[in-house]
């Protein structure tokens, strides 16, 4: 009896010692609207269906309580906001440096250690490391890839002309991945087997779902239960097939001697990452998850945002035709020609379709953050230590309140220069912004651009998918419900 007594006693107390721990996040309930979550799985409900959550719903929770509120992720509540000087202050804030580490530990078990899953002063020191391997003069280097695989990807749309309406997003997957694999391994990846049949394609595919499950039902994060659910044989068998290639091109690399390497050759991530194991910088381990992640990061984004531009043009034809005389201009003649970066300088009506396609559909729509220490906000509101804090882009770049009434319509006027003067810095974010934006945001705008340039000098696309009934759904990277299908017409001058 004294035993049942001292163990409710003591129960109670671990109890009230809980409750009066997060105390600051019932505080902050108090001040912000939101529901809380169901136990364990919080508001993820809609997830356990992965894709097939709208993001309008988000949208119309914050038209009708605030740009502001509350959810929950399992038993983690998360503040979101698609607030603009909100996003400032966490994006510029050295107590927000972090990204979710619900966030980072669901990549790490497929990715490593790298520098998407870094956190504090290790994603620092790796952020300096790697900076060199995104410099001007390199990404200027890759233009030649970026020219050879979308003449190939150009010449494959032959065989979509007079056919209807086809998907392409396969294909720009594709194209995409195979920039991104030689621009990270080296030229080599091209001779690899499980690269020719798109073997390690549909590894890292289904990498990304997994990784995407781990976020949103974290639970599934241990290993006896992603085990019960056969996540983890899964995930371990993709892992495999991504390392054996990666193994395959260093210990060629390793075994060689720098010094017979020709000065010309092509200076990919992995010969940055090289150098760094070389200095004892960076271990054997880090350096492939250095180079897996940063193929990861790179293919999907790149394949969905020129995927999304073509189908915006294929929607709004009058802007297509606008960009299609700017590009004329420039290239007057069709088929295969080589695009320099300075062409790509001088194409601002197609920066502007870039822009406000990277608007309404941005490839990442959330940036998460975690709070370092408590952290006090302009509006009063104090979000305690460990905290994520989640940046809707999606919903800030479709805030009324800076873009105006319209703000849903395709309108790359938005992006003339008086307009982008005039407009809050931090209401159009695409690739986040501080010292932790995307470190690959100038590649993934050169080989955008150069993609489009290249597709819409020599077809002229239509869909019949009408622009209001898109629908998008909550993903790493941003994704429609149902993806358009796309006409393609030979431009014959």
């Amino acid at each position: 009896m004294i035993d049942i007594k001292l163990l409710t006693a003591a129960s109670v107390i671990l109890w009230i010692l809980f409750i009066w721990s997060r105390r600051k996040l019932y505080m902050l309930m108090l001040q912000l609207p939101g529901t809380m979550g169901l136990p364990l799985i919080g508001n993820s409900i809609g997830y356990l269906l992965i894709g097939r959550r709208s993001m309008s719903s988000r949208t119309r929770y914050m038209d009708r309580y605030g740009s502001t509120f509350l959810s929950w992720i399992g038993t983690t509540p998360i503040l979101i906001t698609r607030d603009p000087k909100m996003a400032e202050e966490v994006f510029t804030s050295p107590l927000c440096i972090n990204r979710s580490s619900q966030t980072t530990n669901a990549m790490a078990l497929s990715m490593g250690k790298g520098l998407l899953t870094l956190q504090g002063s290790k994603w620092m020191a790796r952020r300096k490391q790697m900076n060199p391997a995104f410099k001007h003069s390199v990404l200027l280097s890759f233009l030649p890839i970026f020219n050879a695989e979308t003449d190939l990807l150009v010449s494959f749309f032959d065989s979509y002309v007079g056919k209807g309406e086809v998907d392409v997003l396969p294909d720009l997957i594709r194209w995409s991945f195979k920039i991104a694999t030689q621009t990270t391994l080296g030229t080599d990846v091209t001779k690899d087997d499980s690269f020719k049949d798109d073997t390690i394609l549909k590894s890292y595919q289904s990498i990304l779902r997994h990784t995407i499950i781990n976020i949103f039902l974290p639970f599934v994060q241990n290993k006896i239960l992603s085990k019960l659910f056969g996540l983890e044989r899964l995930r371990a068998r993709d892992v495999s097939e991504i390392n054996k290639m990666i193994n395959n091109i260093l210990n060629k690399k390793l075994n060689s001697n720098p010094a017979n390497n020709c000065e010309s050759e092509l200076k990919t991530v992995i010969h940055w990452a090289i150098e760094l194991f070389r200095n004892d910088e960076i271990s054997l381990t880090e350096l492939c998850a250095e180079c897996s992640s940063m193929v990861l990061a790179a293919f999907e984004t790149t394949a969905h945002t020129v995927y999304h531009a073509l189908v915006l043009l294929a929607m709004f034809p009058e802007h297509q035709e606008m960009v299609f005389n700017e590009i004329k201009e420039h290239f007057p003649l069709a088929k295969n020609f080589e695009v320099t970066h300075t062409d790509l300088q001088q194409l601002a009506y197609l920066d502007r379709v870039l822009n406000e396609t990277l608007r309404l559909l941005p490839s990442v729509p959330i940036s998460a953050r975690e709070t370092l220490e408590d952290l006090q906000l302009s509006n009063g509101a104090v979000i305690p230590k460990g905290m994520v804090i989640v940046i809707d882009i999606f919903n800030t770049h479709r805030n009324s309140d800076y873009w105006g009434p319209e703000a849903a319509r395709f309108n790359p006027e938005n992006f003339l220069p008086e307009k982008i003067q005039n407009r809050h810095p931090y209401a159009f974010v695409p690739f986040s912004k501080g010292k932790r934006n995307c470190i690959g945001w100038q590649y993934g705008l050169m080989s955008s651009k150069l993609a489009l340039v290249k597709i819409l000098r020599n077809y002229q696309l239509s869909t019949s998918f009408p622009y209001e009934n898109l629908k998008f759904v909550d993903h790493m990277v941003m994704k429609l419900h149902q993806s358009p299908q796309l006409a393609f017409q030979r431009r014959t001058s």
